[in-house]
């Protein structure tokens, strides 16, 4: 049976046709560019070893966040520094879900919503962790977009892992009175008011884009009945680490929604591919035309220039002095940055050694690109 991957599969499907597919811009250049990473299209470059034999002459990557065939050593690196970076405390993982009565403006403002959801997620938590009855400190957290559902359905959602407790204006680690952190309730009712409070505004601004069976009355309304029930926000079980969790993030902070694997069949102009269903907690399958697998893949792609990974409190990149002084009260060595693994260091770890054919040195390095 012939094997399919996303590369082979945007490869058939835009040779041409992106006027068939109907895709913004930056979805038809990603697809452009995940087709030709590693082929002749990117250009080459040359391998030589530490003794200055060549090695061979390889194809460049095409680097782009949603390839799911050249991003292994960009998560493997993220995972890496924040191994090294995250405190040695208890860490809970939150996630953030709006309603799905809210997609067709996520369609048609996908920047400015997604924004929003950063802003009333980190404001909920900021709120919260100031308040002397919850916490009264500031802890460490970060937050993480996820457009997808296993499926490849639309369901934007927002993955936060925090620590249990934080720094107090006094510079000393402040553990939180409940075991959960915060209640579950008010974090959902938080949540909801501060979202549809930046819905409203953006309303009275002028800064929405409406789809054509939605207009301003029709969303004010659609936003009263959104502010009366409630929203899904789920506190997932404790965990003793948070290496668990970003573990989880790393899996899907690049390289796309979906991989190569779950492809299983292509026929007649039909793709089969599998998930497990959060449902079920069985494996699933469905099968849908080329075109349509393209244009699902393709929608949860990262805007470009847009991070999917933003940090606040003590994990804030600008707050390392902040980082170490809570690293100090664990008994954790001060964090001055690593030594980031090389490509050479991630075959290491997956068991793949490359080595010189005339000197058998396993030190490479990478030349000037070869002009096509």
């Amino acid at each position: 049976m012939e094997k399919w991957s996303i590369q082979k599969l945007f490869q058939s499907q835009f040779d041409g046709a992106a006027s068939t597919l109907n895709v913004p811009l930056y979805q038809f250049k990603a697809a452009q560019a995940i087709s030709g990473c590693r082929t002749e299209t990117m250009g080459s470059h040359a391998q030589y070893c530490a003794n200055g034999h060549l090695c061979g002459v390889f194809y460049n990557s095409c680097r782009h966040r949603g390839c799911p065939q050249c991003q292994y050593a960009a998560k493997e690196r993220w995972l890496a520094e924040w191994s090294a970076r995250l405190l040695n405390v208890q860490h809970h993982h939150w996630i953030f879900t709006v309603p799905h009565e809210l997609l067709m403006l996520w369609r048609y403002n996908r920047e400015w919503f997604q924004n929003q959801m950063y802003l009333a997620v980190s404001n909920t938590i900021k709120q919260l962790s100031r308040t002397k009855a919850h916490l009264g400190a500031q802890p460490g957290y970060l937050l993480a977009l996820h457009t997808w559902g296993r499926n490849l359905s639309e369901h934007p959602h927002i993955h936060c892992l925090i620590t249990h407790g934080g720094l107090d204006d006094s510079g000393k680690w402040k553990s939180p009175k409940r075991a959960v952190m915060f209640p579950v309730k008010v974090m959902r009712r938080l949540f909801r008011g501060k979202f549809l409070s930046g819905v409203k505004q953006a309303l009275a601004d002028g800064m929405l884009v409406f789809p054509p069976e939605q207009q301003a009355r029709q969303l004010t309304n659609l936003s009263n009945k959104l502010g009366r029930i409630d929203w899904q926000v789920y506190a997932c079980a404790p965990y003793a680490h948070g290496l668990g969790v970003a573990k989880y993030l790393a899996r899907y902070m690049r390289g796309g929604a979906i991989n190569n694997s779950q492809i299983v069949a292509v026929k007649n102009n039909v793709l089969t591919f599998k998930y497990k269903s959060h449902q079920t907690k069985k494996t699933e399958r469905q099968q849908v035309s080329l075109p349509k697998f393209s244009r699902m893949v393709l929608r949860h792609l990262p805007l470009k220039g847009k991070p999917t990974i933003r940090y606040y409190g003590v994990y804030h990149p600008t707050e390392v002095a902040k980082l170490n002084l809570a690293r100090a009260q664990f008994k954790q060595p001060v964090f001055m940055g690593i030594q980031l693994p090389t490509w050479q260091d991630i075959l290491n770890k997956l068991g793949t050694t490359l080595s010189c054919p005339e000197c058998g040195s396993q030190e490479r390095i990478a030349a000037a690109p070869v002009k096509r």
